[in-house]
């Protein structure tokens, strides 16, 4: 699966942040004009994920693991949900 940010949301307008479900964890891949991030995180070593839904605007999610977390902002609250969904069924 994949899902893509929002241009309307901050820090996502030129380039936005991907996050793709494989069936060994999650790569998020925030692009950018001279270089691009790719971060990649098993669902073994995902402790939590956090979601912070606004009234009004676009999620944040917030993944946990073992030694450090990462943040990524500009999805749907419904792609948020699937998102945390499928991590779930990853994990078990």
């Amino acid at each position: 699966m994949k899902y893509v940010s929002s241009r309307l949301s901050s820090g996502n307008k030129l380039f936005p942040t991907e996050i793709h479900i494989d069936p060994n964890g999650i790569k998020i891949k925030e692009p950018g004009v001279f270089n691009s991030r790719s971060t990649f995180i098993s669902f073994v070593d995902i402790v939590s994920v956090s979601i912070d839904n606004p009234l009004v605007g676009f999620s944040t999610l917030t993944f946990f693991t073992n030694s450090t977390s990462v943040q990524v902002n500009g999805f749907t609250k419904k792609q948020s949900e699937e998102i945390n969904a499928l991590i779930i069924q990853g994990k078990n």
